[in-house]
């Protein structure tokens, strides 16, 4: 059997991930691993309060609360949010989460934070100019005097170079995760396949989403734009050196 989805926008298509997301992202054995990394910039930035924007099933969230940070977890998609606060609960870690999309944020939002993180390639999903700089200015009004934003997207100018399809194959008990690209010229089309073994032969399903492939420059134009003025680039959340042709993410350090 093979279903197939186009999501025009990222909140059906994230509904329709919601339930398989954190076993297609190895949710509870990344806390050992990246645990260090979040206390290093939390220490770094003196961080207390932070808005996780983007924030999923709550990965993230979750590991700033665990080292007492005070978090405010934002998604567009109601079922992502469900499982985020499931997570919380199993977990014993307090969580605010509230359903809007980043461009309304400092609508639906009435205080500041010392960091703004939007991380896991969440930025990308915003595929108009106008998207971009609302939300990026929103970012701006939300951030205390001195505090940080913290992006994190893949490496575009490596990705729309190399044009490679597969991204990335996870296998978990009897089903296989494969996420891809289509590339059409400069757009870029996210693709996960999802193949599952049953008693009554394999399964697939495909869903798929237009991403907009950020390039360093273009970013950095509109953080500028939006009125930071201090941005570092790094190619991880460990502060490695950025290099467009090698390195797997870009992380942008920004001080309002």
């Amino acid at each position: 059997m093979f279903k197939y989805t186009y999501f025009l926008n990222m909140k059906s298509f994230y509904d329709g991930l919601a339930s398989d997301y954190d076993t297609m992202t190895d949710f509870e054995n990344r806390f050992e691993r990246e645990e260090s990394v979040f206390r290093k910039i939390v220490e770094r930035y003196s961080i207390q309060t932070a808005l996780d924007a983007g924030a999923g099933t709550g990965f993230h969230s979750l590991l700033l609360a665990g080292l007492g940070i005070h978090v405010t977890a934002i998604d567009i998609s109601p079922a992502m949010l469900r499982q985020l606060q499931h997570n919380a609960s199993r977990m014993k870690l307090p969580i605010n989460t509230v359903a809007a999309n980043f461009q309304n944020l400092s609508d639906v939002l009435d205080t500041t934070f010392d960091a703004v993180f939007c991380l896991g390639n969440s930025l990308v999903h915003l595929l108009t100019d106008e998207d971009l700089e609302k939300t990026l200015s929103g970012f701006y009004s939300l951030l205390k005097p001195g505090g940080v934003l913290i992006v994190q997207i893949l490496n575009y100018d490596r990705i729309m170079k190399e044009r490679k399809r597969v991204q990335n194959i996870k296998k978990k008990g009897n089903t296989t995760f494969i996420r891809f690209y289509d590339y059409c010229n400069e757009k870029l089309f996210f693709n996960i396949l999802k193949v599952t073994d049953t008693d009554d032969g394999v399964e697939h399903t495909l869903n798929t989403v237009e991403l907009r492939p950020l390039h360093k420059e273009e970013l950095t134009g509109y953080l500028k734009a939006a009125g930071f003025s201090s941005i570092e680039h790094y190619g991880s959340l460990q502060f490695q050196a950025y290099d467009d042709s090698e390195s797997p993410n870009l992380v942008m350090i920004v001080r309002r």
